[in-house]
């Protein structure tokens, strides 16, 4: 064996390339044993002999890549293995020599001779020194002009592994970063379950840090899994990041407080950590299986691999199968080629299939084929395995069928059944059997082929005149079936259908379920049909039960395989399945009893133990089913299909007897005695009529008269001793009215309004002053005719401001004249005077200092608004104009417009006003080859980037923020839950998206009666619908039965003789309560009622219950059964609404007395000694002057002071001014003043001049209104228009002035203003005498409309009337 020898090391000697003038590179791969070898190899040079190079390996496999630096010349290479065996132990090595001048100079590659030692002469030429850089492809900075790599090389990180989702093909390191100090602690080595990292290495991509992400610390590369991430710690760590770890993927929960004890990273400061961003799909990685996902890039073991029969032409093919297992051929139904025949062998299995094993050799002793025993293992009890063999035909066959225990198909000798065997053709039965046969049992036949007799008919099973045993068809097909239902009791019933139409498909459900209850362990389940399959189906471990719809078609056979593998065999005998038709019928099961009943395992073609069998659809017939099918009735039901008559709509009282029959609102055509409720009580219901029933709830006579039994009221008044007596009126309306006695003759002076009957009392009219008060007071006189004369007091000083001329009594009420301004508003105002002489001088306001920019030398009254002189430059096209300034000092500069931002591009010191030019300093890369080239930017900022690729988007699950050219590699995030444990796992997702769904298990087919709407796994505890009566009383109720589908039938208990009165047409069960018919009243509460009969023939006497005494108050000679409720009469007034109204009187005496409201208070003004009932109505008594035309009239005022106290208005001029001011007068009447006519115009016929007074209205007219013609010139118009002034005509305006009534203007061109505050009436008449205007309490008269001319106004008050002639121009 091998040797142990001394290893010689020595340090390799090289020249620098400051002296040498050429460069090698070495590339040297060790063996195994070249430690304890001593292998190594020396270069020396010929011509000096010094050794250039030596190198000994001190590990095995050691690689050796370095350069030295030599002169030209030739050398020597040896190579030494001390063993003599070269370098080729266990793995071969190599050795290569080379330079970029020369290529491979020396290459060994591999090293398979055998030597001691192994010299070589080599030649080096002069060759420049290599180009060191990153020699890396792969990396961002890749020089392939590079020889040597200089450890420069930058590599885009990223997951570097073909199997993650996110691979990147570009990344060339994993991110990586220093382990880094705590801020005053763990300042040179971690040794908890954390260590820090720079926050600026998390920040850059804090999602490399995921939790569960692959990490290696440190220079040993120890991994661990990232488990928390604090980034804020508050503590002597900060400002590290901490990153918390776990030994295993699986511990990392996201708890920094849950990992393993005696966590030690061992994590160094200033060493590297390296994260694997990598993220991994799980799941079947293999193509073939049935649950391959291209997805998944690390297989988790779930891979379904079918063995079966992939042949989709063989008669046997699985289409779920996914790896041939060789069965093709066998197994199903096989057409055998010309010259051979079927050979069929069926074997029904014992509860021991196991032991048993059959082969079939020719007679010559070639085996055709062979079962050896143990092939059956698994094959369930009952089970049949059929094999299906093409023989040629007459071949002589011996079939021997052999069991190892020796007691053959015998089961049932040991508790379970006797299985049997058969071998046959279409015509031949070679071999059969059942039971025990001992260890072997053999027989011989001879494979034949079948001779069948030709059978002539139709045999196309589509025509009517199809014949099942034909076998060769002689055209007589001709009359094609038509389809459809032809059960004559069937709701669809066709009589034109002559075959019956099966429906070809239906929904037939599977269902697993597990008697352990714990799952199928692995064990699974594929059903298929024709190229179709469903599947795999199993159980987990947290399930009961699984339904699934499986649409199947009735034309071909469905198969179901149960696979068990590996350790899910343990447990396969506890799984079962079975599938249903829609109709409960179960078309295949397995698995039904642990023990006599296990389900068959198909694993491998030599198990057979697959289920056969064909889908049963049924038929299209539709069951009759009877109810009332009327969608607008009240009983429709909605899964009937047949009217049995007994639609209603209009359920209800049908007895006219009843409260419910007038009530309902509508003719019922149904009653089950449950809607009459409450007998009706006939009478009259109009609470108008006379007769009103308080008591009756059906406005009929009674319920054989339906007429209306109601009696108008005929009202009026029923007092034959009142005035007003009507003998027709049956109703008391309380208008009965006394006799009144009085003089009724209305000349009279005691006329009375109210008397009714005149007893002779009348007395004449005496007129004169009724006032005792008055001075003329006539106590003989009823009438006052207004000839009183008041007292009237007042100030009877002729000198006094307020002397009045009427008065005749001194009040002591005078007023001294004291002259002075009396406008409040004046500048001047006296507020001592009260005679107004004409100095009032107005108030003047502005500034009074004559210092200030606004003073004003008219005012007489500062109101602050001074403003002091303010200088600027007042011009507002320039620069520095200033609007606060009212004085220009010549300051102005111009506008200079420019940049005025210093930091800009264009920045103008020059300039007062921004224009708006302003470019800004733009930095940036102006490196039109950089990456990140700004063409906007007009200053370099360094910025500029040399490309690198990788992923950009921010977005991406790979972004790579060190990458600023995307090469096309980014990965989106897939969000989804990532918890395998939840309902809605997804197994693409790589980030997950904290919506995760737990398992809520229950029944999630919405077509089961248990149907759990939030549930989202199925548990297996549907139930299905089992549609049927579910009323436990009702006549058909099926207790197994879940789902009521309307079909109940009401047991009816009842007479169900026909003849009998109480015969019941819905009554199916006769109670024996049948009854004779009786005819008599039948009501019990009529006033006839017989107990004995039992029909009623219409003959009742409704109980009418009142007084029947015809004395009594309320005698109701209806009434025919007396209820004690007779009243007496008691008289007295019965009318609510009268002042003695009786409340315990019945029947009205005529002695009813009105109310009579009024004010009942003797001291109140309008005390009303006639009232019986005080309205609150009293009005206290007001004295005071009640004279609307008086000064002093108070209109509040109801009683004249005695003697009065009004002062009657005295009308005059009041103007001081005016020529005929007149100081006795209160009441002014401008018209009345006369002036002088100063300021207006003189000439030929002018009507002014000096001293002459303007003593008529109509001048004062053209003074005050048409001043045209006073200040302008008095021409021919003015003479013309005025000209009747000069006459004095019409009546002055002072007839109408002391009422205080103003018109104007006059003339007018359209409108006439009438001041006045009275309630007037106007009319205009033309100059025919014919009104053209009539309106009352109107201020303007529109003429406009009226022709030009004169008309006459008169303006009526009271009983006075005012004329005024207006002219229209």
């Amino acid at each position: 064996m091998k040797k142990s020898i001394l290893l010689l090391a020595l340090l390799p000697t090289m020249l620098t390339a400051q002296y040498t003038d050429s460069w090698v590179q070495f590339v040297v791969q060790y063996d195994f044993y070249a430690p304890s070898e001593s292998n190594f190899f020396m270069v020396e040079d010929t011509l000096s002999g010094d050794t250039v190079m030596f190198h000994a390996p001190t590990d095995p496999y050691e690689v050796l890549d370095t350069i030295i630096f030599l002169n030209s010349g030739d050398y020597v290479v040896t190579l030494t293995d001390s063993y003599g065996d070269g370098w080729i132990s266990q793995a071969p090595a190599w050795f290569k020599m080379q330079n970029t001048c020369q290529g491979l100079i020396l290459n060994y590659d591999p090293l398979t001779m055998a030597f001691f030692t192994l010299d070589t002469l080599v030649n080096i030429w002069p060759c420049a020194p290599p180009i060191s850089g990153c020699t890396n492809p792969i990396a961002l900075n890749y020089d392939s002009l590079a020889f040597s790599d200089d450890g420069s090389c930058l590599f885009i990180e990223g997951c570097m592994n073909p199997n993650a989702s996110n691979y990147d093909s570009t990344a060339g390191q994993l991110p990586n970063g220093l382990i880094v100090a705590g801020g005053s602690c763990n300042d040179s080595i971690w040794d908890q379950n954390y260590f820090g990292v720079d926050s600026a290495d998390y920040w850059s991509d804090p999602s490399i840090f995921a939790i569960g992400n692959r990490l290696y610390i440190g220079f040993a590369g120890q991994q661990w899994f990232v488990d928390a991430v604090n980034v804020s710690p508050y503590n002597c760590n900060a400002p590290a990041v901490l990153i918390y770890v776990v030994p295993m993927q699986s511990m990392a929960d996201g708890d920094a407080a849950t990992f393993a004890p005696g966590t030690d990273v061992n994590a160094i400061v200033g060493e590297p950590w390296k994260m694997d961003p990598c993220v991994y799909i799980y799941g079947c990685t293999d193509p073939n299986a049935l649950n391959y996902d291209p997805t998944a890039g690390v297989n988790n073991g779930t891979c379904i691999n079918i063995p079966g029969c992939t042949d989709s032409t063989a008669g046997n093919y699985n289409p779920a199968a996914t790896q041939d297992d060789g069965s093709c051929g066998g197994g199903g139904n096989i057409t055998c080629s010309p010259g051979k025949t079927l050979l069929t062998v069926e074997i029904m299995f014992d509860q021991y299939a196991a032991e048993i094993g059959w082969n079939i050799y020719t007679t010559a002793g070639v085996l055709i084929h062979d079962a050896p025993q143990g092939q059956f293992n698994g094959v369930g009890t009952g089970q049949i395995v059929t094999k299906q063999l093409c023989i040629d035909d007459g071949t002589e066959i011996q079939f021997t069928i052999t069991d190892s225990y020796g007691d053959g198909l015998g089961g049932a000798q040991f508790g379970g059944i006797d299985g049997t065997w058969i071998v046959y053709t279409d015509c031949d039965t070679i071999s059969q059997g059942i039971g025990d046969f001992g260890l072997t049992f053999s027989e011989i036949g001879t494979v034949n082929q079948c001779i069948v007799a030709d059978v002539f008919g139709c045999t196309d099973p589509a025509y009517q005149e199809y014949n099942s045993l034909a076998n060769i068809d002689d055209g007589s097909c001709i009359t094609f079936n038509i389809y459809g239902c032809i059960d004559p009791l069937a709701f669809n019933y066709d009589s034109t259908a002559t075959a019956q139409y099966n429906n070809p498909s239906c929904d037939n459900l599977l269902t697993l379920t597990d008697w352990a209850d714990n799952g199928w362990a692995g064990s699974f389940l594929v059903v298929t049909q024709g190229n179709t399959f469903w599947g795999p189906f199993t159980l987990q471990s947290n399930e009961l039960r699984l339904d699934t719809l499986l649409p199947l078609n009735t034309t071909e056979e469905v198969h179901t395989y149960f696979y068990s593998f590996n350790q899910s065999q343990g447990t396969k005998d506890q799984c079962m399945f079975q599938i249903t038709n829609p109709y409960g019928l179960v078309i295949q099961e397995g698995g039904t009893n642990v023990f006599t009943d296990q389900i068959n395992v198909y694993n491998s073609p030599f198990d057979n133990g697959y289920y056969s069998s064909y889908p049963d659809c049924d038929d299209n017939c539709v069951d009759r089913i009877y109810a009332c099918i009327d969608s607008l009735a009240v009983n429709y039901v909605d899964t009937a299909n047949t009217d049995d008559g007994s639609c209603y709509f209009n359920p209800g009282c049908t007895d006219e007897a009843y409260l419910e029959y007038h009530t309902q609102g509508f003719v019922a055509d149904y009653d089950d005695g449950s809607y009459c409720l409450n007998y009706a009580n006939f009478g009259c219901m109009d609470s108008t009529a006379f007769n009103y029933n308080s008591l009756a709830t059906v406005n009929w006579t009674s319920v054989l008269d339906q007429t209306d039994p109601c009696i108008a009221k005929v009202f009026g008044c029923t007092d034959p001793t009142a005035f007003n007596f009507d003998a027709l009126a049956n109703t008391e309306d309380y208008s009965c009215i006394p006799f009144i006695y009085g003089c009724m003759d209305n000349t009279q002076w005691n006329y009375d309004p109210n008397a009714n009957t005149d007893n002779g009392s009348c007395l004449p009219y005496i007129f004169g002053c009724t006032d005792s008060t008055a001075l003329n007071y006539d106590a003989l006189a009823n009438t006052d005719n207004g000839s009183c004369i008041p007292f009237l007091y007042g100030c009877t000083d002729s000198l006094a401001l307020n002397y009045n001329l009427l008065a005749n009594t001194d009040d002591g009420s005078c007023i001294s004249i004291i002259l002075g301004c009396i406008d409040a508003s004046a500048f001047n105002y006296d507020p001592s005077a009260n005679t107004d002489d004409g100095s009032c001088v107005p108030f003047i306001y502005g500034c009074l200092d004559n210092t200030q920019f606004n003073y004003n030398p008219s005012a007489n009254t500062d109101n602050g608004s001074c403003i002091p002189f303010i200088y600027g430059c007042m011009d507002a096209t320039q620069f520095n104009y200033d609007n606060t300034v009212n004085t220009d000092n010549g300051s102005c500069i111009p506008f200079i417009y420019g940049c005025l931002d210093s930091l800009a591009f264009n920045f103008n010191p020059l300039a007062n006003t921004d224009n708006g030019s302003c470019t800004p300093i733009i930095l940036g890369c102006t490196d039109t080859l950089a990456i990140n080239y700004n063409p906007l930017a007009n200053t370099e900022d360094g910025s500029c980037l040399g490309i690198i690729y990788g992923c950009t988007s921010p977005i991406a699950f790979n972004y790579d923020p060190t990458a600023n050219s995307d090469d096309g590699s980014c990965i989106p995030f897939i969000y989804g839950c990532m918890d395998n444990t939840q309902f809605n796992f997804n197994s693409l997702a790589n980030t997950d998206d904290g919506l995760c769904i737990p398992i809520i298990n229950g029944c999630i087919d919405n077509s089961q009666w248990n149907y759990n709407p939030l549930a989202n796994t199925d548990n297996g505890s549907c139930i299905p619908f089992i549609y049927g009566c579910t009323d436990s009383f009702a006549f058909n109720y099926d207790p197994l039965a879940n789902t009521d589908n309307f079909s109940c039938i009401v047991v009816i208990m009842g007479c169900t003789d026909s003849t009998a009165i109480n015969f019941d047409p819905l009554a199916n069960t006769s109670d024996g309560s049948c009854i004779a018919e009786l005819l008599g009243c039948t009501d019990p509460l009529a006033l006839n009622y017989n107990p004995l009969a039992n029909t009623d023939d219409g003959s009742c006497i409704v109980i009418i219950e009142g007084c029947m005494d015809p004395l009594a108050f309320n005698y109701n000679p209806s009434a025919n059964v007396d209820n004690g409720s007779c009243v007496p009469f008691i008289y007295g007034c019965t009318d609510p609404t009268q002042f003695n109204y009786d409340a315990t009187a019945n029947t009205d005496d005529g002695n009813c007395i009105p109310y009579v409201y009024g004010c009942m208070d003797i001291l109140s003004f309008n005390y009303n000694p006639l009232a019986n009932t005080d309205n609150g109505s009293c009005i206290a008594i007001i004295l005071g002057c009640m004279d609307t035309t008086a000064l002093n009239y108070d209109i509040l005022a109801n009683t004249e002071y005695i003697p009065s106290n009004c002062i009657l208005p005295i009308s005059g001029c009041t103007d001081v001014s005016a020529y005929n001011y007149d100081p006795v007068a209160n009441t002014t009447d401008s018209t009345a003043c006369l002036y002088e006519a100063v300021g207006c115009v003189t000439g030929l016929g002018a009507p002014f001049g000096t001293g002459y007074w303007l003593n008529d209205g109509c001048f004062a007219w053209v003074i005050d209104v048409d001043d045209y013609c006073c200040t302008t010139d008095w021409d021919a118009s003015c003479q013309s228009m005025y000209d009747y002034c000069q006459l004095g005509w019409p009546t002055a305006i002072q007839d109408i002035s002391a009422l205080g009534i103003i018109v104007y203007p006059n003339p007018t061109k359209d409108v006439i203003t009438i001041e006045t505050r009275l309630d007037i009436q106007v009319e205009l008449y033309d100059m025919t005498g014919k009104r053209v205007i009539n309106e009352s309490n109107i201020k303007r008269l529109d003429l406009s409309k009226l022709p030009s001319g004169i008309y006459n106004m008169s303006i009526l008050y009271k009983d006075s009337r005012y004329s005024k002639r207006v002219i229209k121009q």
